[in-house]
């Protein structure tokens, strides 16, 4: 799954990434270097010309026909083997599709002394971008445009810290994910085939569990030696 990443894209960055129509548009939102479930992140969809741009989604969807949107934090992640066809996804899915950038996510890789996190992003700094689909709920002042990333199978590269990793598209996708006409056959195979790397993946520290620890420091390797130290046997 993916239940933590990290976006502090300059707007150039973005602007260049998604090729951008207007330079000076520019949600305002603060970097996120442990981004979690229920907080607002930008992400990039079509406006109702065509044109692509910039908004600020809440993680974690809350469908259209929802009661309330509590529902939001068991929906951050879509599975791409099921997301056609999941009551709270499939609308989403066919019309209502985005990408959402990140410098590189987290994910917890089980050992024998507990769960060591581990900082996974592209060569050099990349940013990524995730499939995502986005909702509207409510109306007037209760309305909320939310997101959930798409998830797939774990690229053999990665598959030994955990199974799943977010389903990541390079931009010559970018068209063919926004378009709202794509023939769903092609969308699921754009998401289901995990992206192949190569990665950079080094550990941090379990500060990353706490939300509240939001800050570069965050992203700073460590040597999982010192985190869990060899046990010496005294003769």
């Amino acid at each position: 799954m993916c239940g933590r990443f990290t976006q502090q894209l300059t707007w150039r960055r973005i602007h260049d990434l998604y090729r951008l129509r207007e330079p000076d548009l520019m949600v305002n939102l603060r970097p996120r270097y442990n981004g979690a479930p229920l907080q607002k992140f930008a992400a990039c969809r079509l406006d109702e010309d065509g044109n692509r741009t910039i908004v600020g989604l809440r993680w974690g969807l809350v469908p259209s026909w929802a009661k309330d949107s509590k529902i939001a934090a068991r929906l951050i992640n879509a599975r791409a083997e099921t997301v056609q066809n999941k009551p709270s996804y499939g609308a989403a899915f066919r019309s209502r599709r985005c990408l959402v950038p990140a410098n590189g996510w987290f994910e917890w890789q089980r050992t024998g002394q507990g769960k060591q996190p581990y900082f996974l992003r592209l060569p050099d700094g990349l940013p990524v971008s995730f499939a995502a689909l986005w909702e509207h709920w409510g109306k007037n002042e209760d309305s909320l445009e939310s997101f959930t990333i798409i998830t797939t199978v774990a690229s053999s590269e990665l598959a030994d810290i955990h199974d799943r990793q977010p389903a990541i598209l390079d931009s010559d996708r970018f068209a063919d994910w926004l378009d709202p006409s794509s023939p769903l056959p092609r969308l699921l195979n754009l998401v289901r085939e995990p992206h192949a790397g190569p990665y950079e993946r080094y550990a941090v520290s379990t500060k990353v569990n706490n939300v509240g620890n939001d800050d570069p420091d965050i992203l700073a390797p460590i040597s999982t030696a010192t985190v869990f130290p060899r046990t010496t046997k005294l003769p």
